[in-house]
């Protein structure tokens, strides 16, 4: 077979010209759907570097808040909502489609509270009730909101997948 015969290859997605600083973009949807994914990803990043770095952020802050523990429980409580948030629309359209249940949406927060529902957290900010009383939801009980959330995204698709060993790739 000459090259001449060979089938044209498929037509790109994204073009960008050699001159110029334009770029088009073929498939709108799959770049909407490339940059929820990005959004999601850097939300969850972000909240977890914020747990990771605790001791240097609770520094900081110790130079300006009375309360520094109460000041980055508060941001940590927001940063775990902007993960939610930006997975939300994903959520609301698992639940219509049937790829998920309103059981999904419920998270044992362990002693001393009741089960919440996801959304409510992430609507409410990372605010929680207790006792009659809005509050940051604490670090120990965040990691249960947060390991709820990554559950929800291997639900839909998203999350990273453990497959059983299939042996050396082939090439």
């Amino acid at each position: 077979m000459s090259n001449s015969e060979l089938e044209p290859e498929a037509e790109p997605k994204l073009k960008a010209e050699e001159n110029s600083d334009s770029i088009v973009v073929v498939d709108p949807d799959d770049y909407q759907k490339t940059q929820k994914l990005k959004a999601i990803n850097e939300a969850k990043k972000e909240y977890r570097r914020y747990k990771r770095q605790k001791t240097e952020i609770l520094q900081k802050l110790e130079e300006n808040w009375r309360n520094h523990q109460e000041a980055y429980e508060a941001e940590r409580a927001m940063r775990l909502a902007e993960y939610g948030t930006e997975l939300m629309p994903l959520i609301e359209e698992g639940l219509e489609k049937g790829a998920l249940t309103e059981e999904d949406m419920k998270c044992s927060l362990g002693d001393g509270f009741r089960e919440v529902d996801i959304r409510k957290v992430v609507r409410n900010g990372g605010w929680i009730f207790k006792d009659g009383e809005t509050e940051p939801i604490p670090t120990l009980n965040s990691d249960e909101v947060y390991r709820q959330l990554e559950r929800i995204e291997r639900k839909l698709g998203l999350g990273l997948e453990l497959e059983t060993d299939k042996g050396p790739a082939e090439i």
